[in-house]
């Protein structure tokens, strides 16, 4: 009887255990429920390119679920197509967080074109620095595409550049080896490498960038023109 009494007990206690966990499936599930509505709703937007409407759905969803990855997600999106770089990389960068390993990549991809567009941004307004950091912050999500790769390395380009171009030497060489290690086939890269190393007096390097520049492209009338400068 005693063995009886203590499955029963057992029983009892397993019942209950699960009926907790239903409470709390259904409150979540009625949570979910109203932030999936907004959620849809917005993506119903978002698919007809009326991003600025359908920024205020999404905005609702997070404020009834924060941890509602994918709506930050095409928050950040919505941004971005807006153009709001400061906006859609904080909604990213939540997103990119808070969503599952195997949904990483697809969010990484998206919060990386929001930073080059940011660099982009800060470069043409003249914030050197401020371009470069959200560069950096690409460098560290350690981007795997080839087409993100070659998007960076011509962004690293154009602030060496910029940086050259206002007597910053030695941080332009910096960051066209930067460029170059992204992408080694950045033949531009290699002409500001160039152009750079022989402002700074290293002739010998500065050929060999030149030499490799032409080997990429044999028709550069620029690193042609670098060539003939440094053998005069």
């Amino acid at each position: 009887m005693t063995g009886q009494k203590h499955k029963q007990s057992i029983s009892l206690g397993i019942v209950m255990v699960l009926a907790s966990l239903m409470l709390v499936s259904c409150a979540g599930l009625m949570m979910s429920g109203e932030a999936q509505y907004e959620f849809d709703k917005g993506l119903a937007l978002f698919n007809q390119g009326q991003f600025a409407e359908a920024i205020p759905y999404f905005e609702k969803a997070v404020s009834l679920e924060p941890d509602f990855y994918q709506a930050y997600l095409y928050l950040g999106r919505s941004q971005l197509n807006l153009r709001n770089y400061g906006k859609a990389l904080s909604s990213l960068r939540t997103a990119y967080r808070l969503s599952p390993e195997d949904f990483k990549k697809q969010v990484a991809d998206i919060l990386i074109d929001a930073l080059l567009g940011a660099a982009f941004s800060e470069l043409k307004e003249g914030n050197f620095q401020t371009s470069l950091s959200y560069i950096r912050e690409v460098l560290s999500v350690e981007p795997k595409s080839q087409r993100i790769k070659d998007d960076l390395s011509r962004v690293l380009v154009a602030v060496a550049t910029e940086l050259l171009k206002n007597g910053n030497v030695r941080e332009a060489i910096k960051e066209y080896m930067e460029a170059i290690k992204v992408n080694p086939d950045n033949s531009g890269a290699y002409v500001g490498l160039a152009k750079a190393l022989f402002k700074s007096g290293d002739f010998m390097k500065a050929l060999d960038a030149a030499q490799k520049a032409i080997s990429l492209d044999p028709d550069s009338k620029e690193t042609l023109g670098v060539i003939k400068e440094l053998l005069k």
